[in-house]
């Protein structure tokens, strides 16, 4: 995957060594564009050798040990204290819960990003004056553009770590979360009620 963006990148540098006649429109974006390629490219690696994989299974088990947790527990009136384990046990439900549909639309906005700032550096490197649309392209234009993307890859490489934290919180030692919470609840189910 990281190899995608080098050719453009090299493209780009070859372009501009090659060109003589002054700085084009949007040139001085090109470094920042290039740099978020390269960082994007990054993420992507990192992401896929996360264990994505563990996301929905891990969340079924949470989430099924939590339903058999509550159904111990109806009636029952517990202090803050009692309830930690099952607090905790139930942030790590919601960290797993939508992790699928984050991991494909994070793939999804990696390919659409990257496309488009590969495509703005064409732009400027070819010194282009309309787009795929037939918009003409002037300073302005680029200005908006290298803004909009930058940005959007930036909120993209805060999701792709958010999402990452989210599964390594979420799935690390859940078996023991799980053995708490579920060993809390039966010694608060077999405590005898007050007459």
């Amino acid at each position: 995957m990281m190899l995608r963006s080098i050719p453009m990148l090299m493209l780009a540098a070859a372009a501009l060594m090659v060109s003589g006649c002054g700085p084009k429109p949007g040139a001085e974006h090109l470094a920042d564009l290039q740099q978020t390629l390269v960082a994007l490219d990054s993420a992507e690696a990192v992401f896929h050798q996360a264990p994505l994989e563990d996301a929905a299974p891990a969340f079924a088990k949470a989430d099924s040990a939590l339903m058999a947790i509550e159904s111990m527990m109806v009636g029952l009136v517990v202090n803050l204290q009692q309830g930690k384990p099952f607090d905790i046990l139930d942030q790590r439900r919601r960290m797993l819960r939508r992790q699928p549909g984050r991991h494909r639309r994070i793939e999804q906005e990696l390919n659409r990003t990257r496309k488009q700032i590969g495509l703005l550096i064409e732009a400027i490197v070819d010194g282009a004056t309309v787009d795929a649309e037939g918009t003409p392209i002037d300073t302005a234009y680029l200005n908006r553009s290298a803004a909009d993307e930058l940005r959007i890859a930036s909120h993209l490489l805060e999701e792709v770590d958010i999402a990452l934290k989210f599964l390594e919180r979420g799935t690390l030692n859940l078996d023991g979360v799980i053995f708490t919470a579920d060993s809390t609840a039966r010694a608060l189910a077999s405590i005898p009620s007050q007459p």
